[in-house]
């Protein structure tokens, strides 16, 4: 016995078939009406075999649920189609098939409306009740994230607002300092390569506003939360170079950089844990550089590159 299940926004179907015939059971899921029947070959009067019909009649609802139809076939989507009308307490099935591509068969199969007890109708009445309870949830539980959404991104806005108060605009675009103190280094917000010094006195906030930043290289990293303080959501690469300082000490911080691919440290005698970080976030990096950075569990760090396909280069 095989059986299969098929749901829309309209209708669940339920389509069962046995030694002697096709049971097809059909909900409305706005009147919460169900049609149901038992059919064979005979009464559809198709000279084909009972198992070759449950086919093309799986086939045709494949194109009406809302699950399988993303995984049809584009060249076979339109050669098997069903359509649903109602009248009188009956339901009726028009189904329209083209097999192979070029056999075409034409036929109906008519549901009588299934009449149930007072119990049964209390059940029904109850699981309408619940699905529009499940519907109601889901809708709210969206319109929050949405509002989420649009709160962190109002939030964005009235960060890079603040920082460009105090930029410079001029005829060739807006320019962004990335340092407070004397070594002023303004750059294009629109730039896709930054190279700087770390003075000590970086504005690490404003590298969030360069909005198709792909490259970032850092001499004289000093770093005070390792890679907390600054975010970036187009940074592909980013190199730093710390000088031996010792004050980066962890990758910390490296979720916000989403869409981060490359990453090279060098001169970072106090960094690790290198592999607890990573594993612990969703991240797109695929190349990791190391130059003289003492403290790194190398094998550690080579089991989990050769495991998630990460390319490594330790020196």
């Amino acid at each position: 016995m095989s059986s299969q299940s098929f749901s829309n926004k309209n209708y669940s179907t339920i389509i069962s078939l046995n030694e002697r015939g096709i049971y097809i059971k059909v909900t409305d899921n706005v009147n919460y009406l169900m049609y149901e029947s038992n059919v064979d070959a005979k009464e559809l009067r198709l000279s084909i075999a009972l198992e070759d019909i449950y086919r093309i009649i799986v086939s045709c609802f494949s194109n009406l649920d809302e699950n399988s139809k993303k995984y049809q076939n584009d060249k076979t989507e339109g050669d098997y189609d069903v359509k649903i009308t109602v009248s009188s307490g009956v339901m009726k099935l028009a189904f329209n098939a083209k097999v192979g591509g070029y056999l075409k068969l034409n036929f109906d199969v008519l549901l009588r409306e299934k009449l149930m007890s007072n119990d049964g109708q209390l059940t029904v009445n109850f699981n309408r009740l619940e699905q529009q309870q499940a519907q109601a949830i889901k809708t709210l539980t969206e319109k929050c994230s949405n509002l989420e959404d649009s709160i962190n991104k109002m939030q964005k806005i009235i960060d890079c607002c603040q920082i460009f108060m105090s930029n410079i605009y001029s005829s060739s675009g807006h320019w962004c300092d990335l340092q407070s103190n004397s070594q002023t280094q303004m750059n294009n917000i629109s730039a896709k390569e930054i190279t700087m010094t770390d003075h000590g006195n970086t504005l690490w906030k404003t590298i969030s506003v360069f909005y198709q930043l792909e490259k970032l290289t850092i001499h004289n990293f000093v770093s005070k939360n390792n890679l907390k303080e600054f975010n970036n959501n187009t940074l592909k690469e980013l190199v730093l170079n710390c000088g031996s300082n010792g004050t980066f000490n962890s990758l910390d911080g490296v979720v916000n950089f989403p869409n981060l691919e490359i990453l090279t440290v060098t001169n970072a005698p106090k960094l690790k844990d290198i592999v607890k970080v990573l594993a612990e976030i969703k991240h797109k990096i695929n190349t990791l550089k190391f130059q003289t950075c003492q403290a790194v569990n190398v094998v550690e760090l080579q089991t989990y590159c050769q495991v998630n396909n990460v390319f490594l280069a330790l020196s």
